[in-house]
């Protein structure tokens, strides 16, 4: 499975620390690339998605998101995530990701078209006991999870087999150079 997603720089975050150990007492592994994902797919065709990735990436300026809290996909796996506050560019960005990288997916997961994208950040991927899941809430809800982060990149992510990593990134403009 690939994703195009953003990268986001935790070490700048004043939480992030306290989230980590919690999860890790808590027997969530962290997700190693923390990230939002635009659009997922089973495949791409990888080499005319980085092109259009690096085009896309050099029309749109480097922009911040907030969270506001904690949410859950109550699926079979228990994800526990940050919420990511909805914005007007976060949105037309989305769209525009969708819209232009769609014909180079290979079985998109639907449920991040513009019409169903929740935008968030996991805090795991695997499944949980009930133990693990309700000692997770309860730790996680006591921190400020209210959190700004810069976007400044685009990236092709992958999991296949329990193995993740990044495939490419593509800089976004900086801000103020249009």
């Amino acid at each position: 499975m690939y994703s195009i997603a953003s990268l986001v720089e935790i070490e700048k975050t004043k939480n992030w620390p306290q989230i980590e150990s919690v999860c890790q007492y808590s027997g969530i592994i962290p997700n190693t690339i923390p990230h939002f994902s635009w659009q997922t797919a089973e495949n791409y065709h990888l080499d005319q998605t980085r092109e259009k990735l690096v085009a896309l990436a050099k029309s749109i300026e480097n922009f911040s998101f907030t969270t506001s809290g904690l949410g859950i996909f109550p699926n079979d796996r228990k994800i526990i995530f940050l919420i990511i506050v909805k914005s007007r560019k976060l949105l037309e960005i989305h769209e525009q990701i969708w819209h232009e990288l769609l014909p180079y997916s290979i079985n998109p997961r639907m449920h991040y078209s513009p019409e169903n994208w929740i935008p968030h950040i996991s805090l795991n991927f695997q499944n949980l006991t009930t133990d693990q899941f309700q000692c997770s809430l309860d730790e996680l809800l006591k921190i400020d999870l209210q959190f700004t982060f810069q976007v400044n990149e685009f990236g092709i992510l992958y999991l296949n087999e329990n193995i993740s990593g990044v495939d490419f990134t593509a800089p976004l403009l900086k801000e103020g150079k249009k």
